[in-house]
C-alpha cells in the first residue's frame, strides 16, 4: 500500500509542477515565486526513489539515488524563504518594498543552504531500511531541524499577516497542516507526513495564485 501511496505522490507532484508552469506561463519562469518549482522537483524525485527503492533493490545504487534526495532538499527547500519574501512584496506589504528586506531573504536564504550542507550533507552516511514494504536509505542518525523550523516559522508568519489582512488563509492553513503532520509522525506509522506535506506544497501554489491575481509589479 505504502508503495502505491508513494507512486501516487510522486505522480501528484507532477500535476502539481505543470500547474505550476501553467500559473507561469504569462509571466516568465525567471520569478522568485518559481522557486517553488524547485521545490516540487525536488519532491518529485524524493517520492519516486521512495517508490522505486524496492524494485531497484538493495546496493550502491540506490544508495546513491538516495543521496541526491538529501542534496535537493539542502538545496531547494531554503529558497522557501524567498517565496516568502516574494509574496510580501507582491502584496504591496511596506516592509518588504524595502532593499533591505530582500537582501536579508538572499542572505537568510544562502545561511540556511549552509548550514544544510555543513550540517546535514557533510559527513552523511545512509543505511538501508526496510519499512512498511518500502526499502530506503535514510540517513544514519538523527537530522537537524532547525531550518525546517525557520522555513515554517516564516511561512506562519506570512500565512498570518495574509489572513489578518486580505482574508485568504490557505497559506497559514497549509503551514498548520505540516506542523499537524510533523507531530502525528511520531505516533503514526503511516507516512502520514508526506501526505501532509503536499498538501502544504498546494496551499503554496494557492498562494502563487493569488498574489499573481494581486495587483502590484511583475515580480
Amino acid at each position: 500500500m505504502e508503495t502505491a501511496l508513494f507512486f501516487l505522490l510522486a505522480l501528484g507532484y507532477i500535476c502539481l509542477f505543470i500547474w505550476g508552469l501553467i500559473l507561469s506561463k504569462n509571466r516568465g519562469l525567471f520569478k522568485l515565486t518559481n522557486v517553488l518549482l524547485l521545490v516540487i522537483l525536488g519532491l518529485i524525485y524524493d517520492n519516486a526513489i521512495i517508490a522505486f527503492g524496492k524494485f531497484i533493490g538493495k546496493g550502491t545504487v540506490l544508495e546513491w539515488l538516495s543521496y541526491g534526495r538529501f542534496w535537493l532538499h539542502a538545496l531547494f527547500t531554503p529558497t522557501l524563504i524567498l517565496f516568502a519574501w516574494s509574496v510580501c512584496f507582491r502584496t504591496d506589504l511596506p516592509w518588504a518594498k524595502h532593499a533591505f528586506s530582500k537582501v536579508l531573504a538572499y542572505l537568510l536564504t544562502i545561511g540556511l543552504i549552509l548550514f544544510e550542507l555543513f550540517v546535514s550533507i557533510r559527513g552523511l552516511k545512509l543505511e538501508a531500511v526496510w519499512k512498511n514494504g518500502l526499502l530506503t536509505y535514510e540517513s544514519v542518525g538523527s537530522t537537524n531541524p532547525f531550518m525546517v523550523i525557520v522555513i515554517t516559522l516564516l511561512l506562519g508568519i506570512v500565512g498570518s499577516i495574509l489572513m489578518v489582512k486580505f482574508r485568504f488563509f490557505w497559506l497559514l492553513s497549509g503551514t498548520v497542516v505540516m506542523v499537524l503532520g510533523s507531530v502525528l509522525a511520531n505516533w503514526i506509522s503511516f507516512p502520514i507526513m508526506n501526505v501532509l506535506e503536499f498538501l502544504f506544497i498546494v496551499s503554496l501554489l494557492l498562494t502563487k495564485k493569488f498574489i499573481l491575481q494581486f495587483k502590484g509589479t511583475g515580480l
